[in-house]
């Protein structure tokens, strides 16, 4: 399920310049594989990614969240790319793992690492949700629109 072709503008000049440089930065999307992690009687939430990933750094198990973007191009068919904040973690090994269950069918998006602070990516969430009600529509307009 592929979310809303409806572009959304970065509600602000320092989001549509960052928007920018992850498309920039494009190349360095990668798949990143699931994984079943659990804690006692604690498992990871759909929809929930960044509570996951916080719940499972702070238990000490060796991993660290690394907070960033699903990557959508909407198969070339619309003339913006979709970055969707999402997060993962990254286990003593260097291997990011994504511990939150997908929606059945749902297809796995490419995965970009924030590069940011916690602070700045924070900020760009609060602003995506005060202009969009989500944080799923960090647009960037790839070919001009008439």
């Amino acid at each position: 399920m592929l979310p809303s072709q409806n572009y959304c503008k970065p509600p602000s000049r320092k989001l549509a310049k960052y928007a920018q440089a992850l498309y920039a930065r494009k190349h360095e999307c990668q798949i990143v594989p699931r994984d079943i992690i659990k804690l006692d009687d604690w498992q990871p939430v759909q929809n929930q990614c960044h509570a996951n990933v916080l719940i499972l750094e702070t238990y000490g198990q060796g991993y660290s969240a690394v907070h960033g973007w699903l990557y959508i191009d909407y198969d070339g068919k619309a003339d913006f790319v979709r970055f969707v904040a999402h997060s993962v973690l990254m286990n003593d090994a260097g291997k990011l793992i994504d511990v939150t269950p997908a929606f059945a069918g749902s297809e796995p998006y490419p995965f970009i690492s924030a590069n940011i602070s916690n602070t700045e990516y924070e900020d760009m969430l609060n602003s995506l949700l005060k202009k969009y009600g989500t944080t799923d529509c960090l647009d960037y307009q790839t070919k001009n629109i008439r």
